[in-house]
């Protein structure tokens, strides 16, 4: 694959976000920014046209009276409109509120409450009717601009009534030169898993801190283009997969819906994706189960390419013996990505070693980081020159990280946040002598960040001995058997788990073994598949402590999902509540 020149801007000296933008459209008229899907095909919005756009909204706003400092939200789907109002709406100096497509009514009335949003952005269906309920509660609401609907001559008034409203350039660019470092640009909103979620004040320099950190890390090329697909609203997405793109001239491409990123990735064929390692975990699971399908000679062929990518290569026979495996194996599964991955990029919690192994080996490079919302959201990241698989790469530049007598992780620099909305005494606690205190345990390995646990999160059993929860986790869902895993023991004599098999892997298991039961329900229930599974589970633990070891286990007939209020909306679990609902069967592994 050829690349095309590219010139890396300044984000360093660079003011705002819009004037990075503004800048990449002043260089890059006629390059495409984003890519939509219409009629069966991806087609180009050039930054010309996008920043064209983001004018006529910004001026629309001001029209209406948007102040600097007001906060607008922000509730849709992943679409080429999301960075128009976005950037739009930092234009004029006024603070950006995202809001979760998976809150509930009562989600949104909380965040839209303790905003203070004057106004709400919406693309419309589910999303508006859910958001009419919820804005009876906020009278601060003034305004709702849908995208796909039309005005209902009361509240709901339709995107295109700002963008053709009267475009006055000059009090435009008056807004855009006030603009600084130090402006708030955005409340991002915590994902709650423990309490209610936390206004995260973020300015334009601490994302700009960020976003100049990136060069250092991986370099871009002209031809480069992402593929948006995790929630716009998460610190990560929208910094890596928005601001970073339209700040360095490269492209983002959107998937249709979360249902339809393996067939986008195909038609878009990204060079950089911004994965979590839940949907990592969950590709490969679904490539292990079709191996499984296929004929013995397919699955000698496909353990056989992984047995040679962990080996010497040196040798012009293995050399030789690998690239024909690599045709047969590695280039169809790079295929089904699009075959221009360049990079993998990890976040938003602990990736397993094995599965960043796996994806190494199939020459899809894994970029595992580390960050958090307060942090805009990059604290540390491996860089693709130098990956190693375990770690969370070293401190990004701009970022000085320490670990306190605890083990807590704490960091500082021109990215971390002014503290939360409303909130002294969380910020209080969060920022403590100019230090963020992240929450997380973790150490340094030659300068590499390697997270072992949240403080919150760690059991302490009868016995005395701290345990990492997510690592023994982490350990369990490599099984292909296991979908996911809640390990629960604290003060208590020994560890138990909640398991959620996976599905296809164990019916297929099941109908190997001949069971008369193999419906999901009775399957679920049965000893046999308990005993399998606790089997498997003592063999991946049995390197570990006697203390780390899950003794008993129950099945679960359904994963934790956001819907069901047991994962926040990053797809982390929310450790407490499935403690809370669950309770009962936990205690009873202990009798």
């Amino acid at each position: 694959m050829t690349h095309k020149a590219f010139e890396a801007p300044d984000i360093d000296s660079t003011l705002s976000l819009p004037e990075a933008l503004f800048n990449m459209a002043e260089r890059y008229a006629a390059r495409p920014a984003q890519w939509y899907r219409k009629n069966g095909e991806y087609l180009p919005v050039t930054y010309a046209q996008l920043a064209t756009r983001i004018r006529h909204v910004a001026c629309g706003l001001m029209q209406v009276g948007i102040k600097p400092g007001d906060r607008i939200g922000i509730l849709m789907e992943n679409r080429p409109e999301w960075a128009v109002i976005d950037y739009a709406i930092l234009s004029i100096g006024a603070v950006t509120v995202p809001l979760y497509c998976s809150y509930r009514p009562q989600d949104m009335t909380y965040v839209l409450h303790d905003s203070g949003a004057c106004a709400v952005f919406v693309s419309g269906g589910k999303l508006l009717r859910d958001l009419n309920i919820a804005v009876h509660e906020c009278s601060h609401i003034k305004h709702i601009y849908a995208v796909d609907e039309i005005a209902d001559g009361k509240l709901i008034e339709n995107l295109s009534t700002l963008e053709s409203s009267e475009f006055d350039e000059t009090r435009l660019n008056k807004r855009l030169s006030k603009l600084t470092r130090d402006q708030l640009a955005t409340l991002v909103y915590t994902s709650g898993t423990t309490a209610n979620p936390k206004g995260v004040m973020l300015t334009h320099g601490n994302i700009l801190t960020n976003l100049g950190a990136v060069p250092a890390v991986l370099k871009f090329s002209a031809d480069d283009r992402m593929l948006s697909f995790l929630p716009l609203a998460h610190a990560l997405e929208r910094t890596a997969s928005h601001f970073l793109p339209y700040s360095y001239g490269i492209s983002v491409a959107f998937a249709e819906r979360p249902d339809t990123v393996a067939k986008n990735l195909t038609e878009a064929r990204p060079t950089i994706m911004i994965s979590v390692p839940r949907m990592l975990e969950v590709v490969r699971s679904r490539i292990l189960a079709q191996v499984a399908k296929q004929s013995a000679l397919k699955q000698k062929l496909f353990h056989a390419y992984f047995a040679f990518a962990k080996k010497d290569k040196s040798s012009p026979l293995a050399a030789f013996l690998f690239n024909i495996l690599d045709k047969l194996v590695g280039q169809k599964v790079r295929d089904r990505f699009g075959g221009r991955i360049k990079a993998l990029v990890s976040g938003g919690a602990p990736l397993s070693v094995e599965v960043g192994e796996f994806f190494e080996a199939l020459k899809l490079p894994i970029m595992e980081g580390y960050g958090l919302s307060e942090s805009a959201p990059l604290l540390a990241v491996n860089p693709l020159a130098d990956r190693r698989i375990g770690t969370v790469g070293p401190a990004a530049k701009g970022v000085e990280i320490k670990i306190a007598e605890d083990g807590e992780i704490l960091a500082r620099g021109g990215n971390i946040m002014v503290g939360y909305w409303k909130n002294r005494k969380a910020t209080k606690e969060a920022l403590i002598d100019g230090w963020l205190h992240t929450g997380d345990i973790g150490e340094f390995i030659d300068g590499y960040l390697r997270i072992t646990d949240r403080k919150k999160d760690i059991i302490v059993n009868s016995g005395g001995e701290n345990i990492a929860p997510q690592r023994i986790e982490g350990m369990l869902v490599i099984d292909k058997m296991i979908d996911q895993a809640v390990v629960f023991g604290d003060q208590k004599p020994y560890l138990v788990s909640l398991i959620v098999p996976n599905r296809e892997a164990c019916t297929i298991w099941a109908h190997a073994q001949g069971l008369p039961e193999t419906d999901w329900d009775h399957l679920c229930d049965s000893d046999i598949l308990k005993k399998h599974l606790q089997t498997r589970i003592n063999q991946l633990l049995k390197p570990h402590n006697p203390f780390e070891q899950v003794r008993r286990i129950h099945l679960l007939h359904e994963g934790f999902t956001i819907e069901s209020g047991l994962l926040t909306p990053t797809m982390k679990v929310k450790r407490r509540m499935v403690y809370e609902q669950y309770g009962d069967i936990l205690e009873s592994l202990y009798s």
